[in-house]
């Protein structure tokens, strides 16, 4: 990837996140497409949010809640590609929360699917924050040890 890509990916999250963290809830929901289609997989607990009008509400609940995002550190990434019209970005961050007066660091890996709208404008298409699950199919991990990237 080139540095002007990298540093497109890096600034998008960057102004998504500063907006988290300082609350402007304007601000965060510009930066989605406002369509019914724009999908967000939710760190929890919902599943998903489906359609920019509820990702809307979802964000001024969120905003409202006693979670008060304080930090958010990137651990890997973001990596993504940018093509023309479309980008994708991933990456795992350190996230420092404050819920009721305790603080507390929660691990989260994202990716921001984001395309160009009719403005020529870079929005959110698709969201997806979590965690991995703990052994989901009871085998244990399929890589051998040494053979995990992470």
């Amino acid at each position: 990837m080139n540095s002007s890509n990298q540093e497109f990916l890096q600034e998008f999250c960057d102004k998504q996140f500063s907006a988290v963290i300082e609350e402007r809830v304007k601000d965060i929901i510009s930066h989605y497409n406002d369509s019914p289609d724009t999908y967000v997989f939710v760190e929890g607990p919902r599943w998903s949010t489906l359609g920019f009008e509820k990702i809307s509400t979802g964000w001024n609940g969120y905003v409202d809640s006693p979670i008060k995002v304080k930090k958010i550190q990137f651990v890997e990434g973001p990596k993504g590609r940018v093509t023309e019209k479309m980008a994708w970005i991933g990456h795992i961050i350190n996230m420092t929360v404050d819920i009721n007066g305790e603080k507390k660091e929660i691990r989260f890996r994202g990716t921001f699917v984001i395309g160009k709208n009719t403005n020529d404008e870079w929005k959110i298409e698709h969201e997806h924050f979590s965690q991995p699950a703990s052994d989901p199919y009871g085998t244990g991990d399929w890589l051998k040890e040494g053979e995990q990237n992470a």
